[in-house]
């Protein structure tokens, strides 16, 4: 039992609080080191570009031939005000997601201490300052930070009874404005509402279900509150709002509010191993969260205070889990989001872990130790699966090749690779790049047997009589520890560069500013629209931010542009209006359409790179 932790460590409680300090001091340096060593993607550009637009009066959310809003609309106006507030700019749009990245942490410590202890809260500063990939998500301006913040803090102001009334009220509104953040986070409203119902019923304070009266005030404090903010945006943009409900309710009263009707372009169908590796990233991606909820169902508490709050938490990860796997994984525009998806809620695993550490119990049913072991091989399996690539890197080379050339016992002289491709008439490709998934797989799941099988022989030396609990401990211990090695977190840096990125997009905006007037229509074909930040009062096609996520094949010109869409027809329209093209070097290719149709533009300025990305320059055309 954790409750036994030697009295020595309960005894000094600065000791965990000074730990967890150490703990935030760590994350907050890595934190600002990442908040300007990556280069900004498409999505953080659009928050930050569409959020300045509506922010700044420019457009309205929902608007007829307007922006695009295909997320909820506070995603947009909430780092588009710090904007009009701090100025517009990546380095305002940076600093915003580190002081919230800041918040988050304090939230979830704050929470954790009041669920589990110092000690606990410790850990979970540590589990959070030890995962480099959630720290690179939520460290650009995107809305998977801000999305962080709001729910740690809202789970603080709700979580456990007695919560005071002015509290709850201000956890309702957190909980709707998070909701109108993120639409998929919409299970949280109605099951943060039934839980506070029920906690409150069976506080202290009100015992069981005769005090109706009072108990309902606390519920009707936090519904006051989801009302004002998920209710209140809804009336401000009422009805076209209903056009984002229905891009994912499909219901025939939404009918009016369907999107017109399309071909997209951006339509990349990848195949179900896709699939299956982005499923096995969230949980290399983010360890101790998504296997710390597993661990709590293997070390399921016999007595804890905290019962209803963690069935509360088990039941929202377990939703908000399902909605981001459909959303990404279901469909096909992003499959490879899901690892990225999980930064908004894995908080609420941590929460989770934090609710029952100091309660587990480490000699569980043998039903729960076998399934919880078996599920953990079936992880360990589908991790070392997604990571084969990053195996592959750290292996000496072509060890694969030499692998399969090795010979094979019980066939003479025959290789590995002669003996398979006899008998399935494969080439030595196909079965050395089935042996690159293989191998790690099997090394993974045998290592864990194996410690399994160690730990039985030593069991004297653990709390636990299960050598298969002992195993699953161990390995989430481990597993939580090393989350920046490359094979678990560590292995997210696709938008890292060597040195600081911020002054390459200050200095590009600056040079294109001073040629660019306000009011100039400008044709966009660029990557993240970050640099049009830069740019006051011009004037863009908004179908074009997107890029090709938003670009139609339909003939049906002025219903793509009254939802904010584009298509060939638009695009000649407005470059045929434009006063200047602002054209990347990544889509500077000789083939494109516009690359071929700028006989009427003159080239006037060629930028810098960006970022550590040399096609990150930016080529401005003006018209002759």
């Amino acid at each position: 039992m954790f409750s036994s932790l030697p009295s020595t460590l309960k005894k000094y409680p600065l000791i965990a609080e000074f730990l967890a300090l150490v703990g935030l001091g760590l994350y907050a340096a890595q934190m600002w080191g990442l908040a300007h060593s990556q280069y900004s993607v498409l999505d953080e550009g659009l928050y930050l570009y569409k959020g300045l637009l509506l922010a700044s009066g420019q457009y309205t959310p929902f608007q007829d031939n307007g922006l695009w809003m295909n997320q909820m609309p506070l995603s947009y106006l909430i780092p588009g005000w710090i904007q009009v507030v701090f100025g517009p700019g990546l380095v305002t749009g940076r600093m915003f997601a580190f002081t919230l990245s800041l918040f988050a942490v304090l939230g979830l410590y704050l929470t954790s201490r009041r669920l589990g202890g110092g000690w606990v809260a410790a850990l979970v500063v540590w589990a959070l300052a030890l995962n480099p990939a959630a720290m690179r998500m939520t460290a650009m301006a995107a809305s998977q930070g801000l999305v962080a913040a709001l729910l740690a803090w809202t789970m603080f102001l709700t979580l456990g009874p007695d919560r005071k009334n002015w509290q709850l009220l201000l956890g309702g509104l957190l909980a709707g404005v998070t909701v109108m953040v993120r639409i998929n986070l919409v299970p949280l409203l109605p099951l943060l509402v039934l839980y506070v119902f029920i906690e409150n019923c069976s506080s202290p304070k009100f015992p069981g279900f005769g005090h109706l009266g009072e108990v309902g005030r606390g519920w009707l404090w936090l519904l006051a509150g989801i009302l004002i903010s998920f209710g209140g945006v809804h009336l401000l943009y009422w009805p076209n709002i209903l056009r984002l409900w229905a891009r994912w309710l499909p219901l025939a009263f939404l009918a009016p509010f369907f999107a017109p009707e399309h071909i997209p372009t951006w339509s990349p169908e990848p195949p179900f191993g896709f699939r299956l590796a982005s499923f096995f990233l969230a949980f290399r991606y983010h360890f101790a969260a998504l296997v710390g909820a597993l661990s709590v169902f293997v070390f399921w508490p016999k007595r804890n205070p905290n019962s209803k709050t963690v069935i509360f938490l088990s039941v929202l990860l377990a939703a908000f889990f399902a909605l981001h796997a459909w959303a990404a994984l279901g469909n096909e525009y992003c499959v490879f989001c899901f690892p990225t998806y999980t930064a908004f809620y894995s908080g609420i695993g941590l929460l989770l872990v934090a609710a029952t550490l100091p309660h587990w119990n480490l000699t569980p049913p043998p039903w729960r130790a076998w399934t919880g072991f078996i599920a953990l091989l079936l992880l360990l399996a589908g991790m070392a699966y997604s990571a084969e690539g990053t195996v592959r890197d750290l292996l000496p080379e072509n060890f694969y090749r030499r692998l399969v050339m090795l010979p094979m016992p019980g066939f003479g002289e025959a290789q590995i690779w002669q003996v398979f491709a006899n008998r399935f008439g494969l080439e030595m490709r196909a079965i050395t790049d089935a042996v690159q998934v293989i191998f790690p797989v099997t090394v993974a799941v045998a290592g864990a047997i194996l410690l399994a099988l160690l730990i039985r022989l030593a069991a004297r030396v653990f709390a636990s009589k299960s050598a298969l609990a002992s195993t699953f401990l161990v390995l989430f211990a481990l597993g939580s520890l090393f989350s920046p090695s490359v094979l678990l977190a560590g292995e997210y840096q696709g938008y890292s560069c060597p040195g600081d990125t911020l002054p390459g997009y200050e200095t590009a905006g600056a040079q294109l500013a001073e040629r660019i007037p306000p009011g100039s229509k400008v044709y966009w074909d660029g990557y993240a629209p970050t640099t049009l930040l830069y740019l006051p009062g011009i004037q863009i096609l908004p179908g074009q931010l997107h890029g090709g996520y938003s670009f139609r094949i339909s003939d049906d010109d002025a219903g793509l542009r009254r939802y904010g869409w584009t298509n060939q027809s638009l695009n000649q329209q407005w470059l045929a209006e434009s006063d200047f093209v602002l054209l990347e070097a990544r889509n500077a290719d000789p083939k494109n359409w516009l690359t071929a149709n700028l006989s009427d533009f003159e080239l006037i300025l060629e930028t810098a790179p960006q970022s550590c990305r040399e096609d990150s320059v930016m080529y401005l055309y003006r018209r002759k």
